[in-house]
This record gives structure tokens, C-alpha cells and sequence, in this order.
């Protein structure tokens, strides 16, 4: 354990190791803000392509479909070169979806963009985390997993709203240009972010959880699946109410008006409870994930009540403190399941990362497909389905405790 005086130092990180964590988040941001590009603008690129918003939307979840299938071969596909190779070569295949994303001339050719950006997703996601990890000493693994899924938090606050408004002013395929530029600078930079050697200011003798001199230790294989099957049961839960999130918060508030508005308090609850658990959670990780579930569970639950009978401005403000509190949770349970599966498999973190990755990508999937089952019934089914499932998940949390504890330093 760390000696409590000497805490704050550890927890303090250089300007270089900074500087390369935020690479490693504007890689998660850049990512991300292309796997929702359609939903801001899906209108548009239905109009554009001829075909229906319906058809349109199938590019996100067969986007999720796809990466869930391909992840764990082509992480293990990419461990044949350095990590950081698989990394940019992650963003060069960005890049060229982008490109096609603009060039489409049909509809085929705008769903190929997706298939090519989704075969290295999961590549990406798998190796970012591990690659964060490397860099700090192992206290603060947490913290740094905290830094880097901040890009995916930011993708929500400013990538989804700011493509959308760009590209009602320049329409979406010179957006998908821009946003392409904006990969290629952010490509550029995490070459020289995770460079041979660029590591080295980690003390020598400091453990790091996903280092690749870890690789003689032992995975607990079945505790790794434990954790991420519960994963996938919060990821359904989060998605089965998120992928209809216009909808369910416009019929809570009592119109549309307020939807955007509700969608920026998540995004900026995102941030901030990725902020308090960088800060928090590498001390007591178990309490974090406590924590974590039942403000999630609590937020989509307050969700589902706020269709009760009640004065507009009543249903509008217990939706507002819903949506803070579920968007908050949401974000912070990123980090707090990417560590905890790193912790339990230091010695392989890049495969185990792979598993949780696809995990996540089959909650997406299975949560909007349940979410579109029950969409024909009451709208407060659906948070109130995903309250149910969160309980379940909150349940596992205290009694299994399958999230590990910080490993010394």
C-alpha cells in the first residue's frame, strides 16, 4: 500500500505522460464522434442517399454488430506488431472510412465506411486502455483509464452536437472531410505518443497493470469473464433507454423542446463523473463500482418515474436530475470495468481487454434491439426495463464483488 503522506505524489503525473494520455484520449474522441456521426445527421444522409431514416439508423447498429464479431481476431491479429502500430494503424483505417463516409454515392457505399471503421474498433479500444496503463505507475492505472475514456465523454458534449451543427452549415460529407483531417493530426500525434521508449520516465521498478513485461503473470481467466458478462448486462441496460433517448426524454418532458438541452446534461454529467473517478477510483475500486451502480440504477429508475402524473415543470426537472445522474454513472462505469479487467489479467490485459470490448459491443446491440421490442408499449418501459437490469448488475457488484482492488504499487 501507499503511505497516506506519500499518496499525493504518486498520484501526480508529468507533463509528457499528460501530454500522451490526452493523445490517447483525442484517439477515443475522433473514434467515438464517428461511431454517432449518422445520428445528428441521420435526416440528412437518408435525404442525401435516398433512403429511409430507418435504413439509416442500421448504420449504427450493425456498426455495433460488426465490431463485436471481428474484435477478439483482430486484436489477436494485431498482437503480432507493437502495440502502438496496431494504434495508428487503427486511425489510418479511421481516416479511410471517413474519406468514403464523404465520397458516398449510395447507400452501400456509405454502409461500407462503417463496415471499414468498425473491423478495427475494437482494436482500438482493446489496446488504448492497456496502452494508458503502460504509462503511469500501477496506482494510478485507474486514473489514467479515466483520462483516456474523457475523449469518448467529450465526443458526447462537443464530436456528436459539434458535427451536427458543422454539418448543417457545410452539409455532412465536408464534415466527414473535416473530421477526417482531424484524424489524420490526431494520427500523427499518438505516433509520437506511443514511440519506442516513450514509457521510460515510469520508474523501473514499478509495476505497470498491461505492460508487456507483465506477460509471465497468471489471468484469472474466469473472474475476467465474470466481470465482463457483467458488463454486458449494464451495457444492455445503458443502451436499451439511450438508443431512444430523444424519444423517452420528449415524452417524460412533454415535448421535444427540451430533448437537446437533456442530451448536453448528460454529456457534461459524463464528463464530470469520468473526472471524480480518476480521482477516486484507484483507492477504493469496489466502493467506486458500488457507487457507480447505484447512482446508475437510481438515475434511470427517477427516469421512469418522471412519466408519473405531475405539473410539467415537475416531469421536466425530475428528467433533468435523471439524465445528470444516469449519464454521470454511465461515464465513471467505463473506467471502473476497463481497470478491473486489466487488474485481472495484467499478464494478457490486450486479449481480456479484446473480451470486454466485444462485450460491450453485444450489450449495444442487444439493448437497442430490446429497447426497439418494448418501443411499441408505455415509454417509461424502457428505463423502467433498464432499472430492473442495473438493480441486477448493483446486486452482483455488492455480493460477488467481481471487481478487484487496487494491486500495490
Amino acid at each position: 500500500m501507499i503511505p497516506a503522506a506519500a499518496a499525493p505524489a504518486a498520484r501526480r503525473v508529468g507533463g509528457s505522460t499528460a501530454a500522451r494520455l490526452a493523445v490517447l484520449a483525442a484517439a477515443t474522441f475522433v473514434y467515438v464522434t464517428f461511431e454517432v456521426f449518422p445520428v445528428g445527421l441521420i435526416r440528412d444522409i437518408a435525404r442525401d442517399l435516398d433512403v429511409s431514416e430507418g435504413r439509416v439508423g442500421l448504420l449504427i447498429s450493425g456498426y455495433a454488430v460488426i465490431a463485436a464479431v471481428v474484435t477478439v481476431p483482430a486484436v489477436a491479429l494485431a498482437s503480432r506488431v507493437s502495440r502502438g502500430t496496431a494504434l495508428a494503424a487503427s486511425l489510418v483505417v479511421l481516416i479511410a472510412a471517413e474519406v468514403i463516409a464523404a465520397a458516398s454515392t449510395g447507400f452501400a457505399m456509405m454502409a461500407a465506411s462503417r463496415v471499414a471503421a468498425a473491423l478495427t474498433h475494437g482494436v482500438l479500444w482493446s489496446l488504448v486502455a492497456p496502452a494508458a496503463a503502460a504509462m503511469v505507475p500501477r496506482a494510478q492505472v485507474g486514473s489514467a483509464t479515466a483520462a483516456v475514456f474523457g475523449g469518448a465523454s467529450l465526443a458526447a458534449i462537443v464530436g456528436s452536437p459539434g458535427t451536427t451543427l458543422v454539418g448543417g452549415l457545410i452539409g455532412w460529407r465536408a464534415t466527414a472531410l473535416l473530421l477526417a483531417a482531424a484524424t489524420a493530426v490526431v494520427t500523427v500525434a499518438l505516433v509520437w505518443a506511443v514511440r519506442p521508449g516513450a514509457a521510460a520516465a515510469v520508474p523501473a521498478d514499478t509495476a505497470r497493470a498491461g505492460a508487456e513485461g507483465d506477460a509471465q503473470e497468471a489471468v484469472d481467466w474466469p473472474a475476467v469473464l465474470r466481470l465482463c458478462g457483467t458488463a454486458v448486462v449494464l451495457v444492455t441496460a445503458h443502451f436499451l433507454s439511450y438508443t431512444y433517448f430523444a424519444v423517452i426524454t420528449a415524452d417524460a418532458a412533454g415535448g421535444s423542446g427540451p430533448v437537446v438541452a437533456l442530451l448536453a446534461v448528460f454529456g457534461v454529467a459524463g464528463a464530470v463523473g469520468t473526472y471524480l473517478i480518476g480521482r477516486h477510483g484507484d483507492r477504493a475500486p469496489q466502493r467506486a463500482a458500488a457507487v457507480t451502480m447505484a447512482a446508475f440504477t437510481a438515475g434511470v429508475a427517477l427516469l421512469a418515474l418522471a412519466f408519473a402524473p405531475a405539473p410539467p415543470a415537475v416531469r421536466l426537472a425530475a428528467a433533468a436530475v435523471a439524465t445528470a445522474v444516469w449519464g454521470g454513472a454511465f461515464a465513471a462505469a467505463g473506467p471502473v470495468f476497463q481497470t478491473g479487467v486489466m487488474r485481472l489479467a495484467a499478464g494478457d490485459a490486450d486479449r481480456a481487454s479484446s473480451v470486454y470490448v466485444t462485450g460491450f459491443q453485444v450489450g449495444i446491440a442487444g439493448g437497442s434491439a430490446l429497447g426497439a421490442a418494448l418501443l411499441g408499449g408505455p415509454t417509461a418501459l424502457l428505463p423502467a426495463v433498464s432499472a430492473v437490469l442495473a438493480a441486477a448488475v448493483l446486486a452482483v457488484v455488492l455480493l460477488r464483488r467481481p471487481i478487484p482492488s487496487g494491486r500495490p504499487a
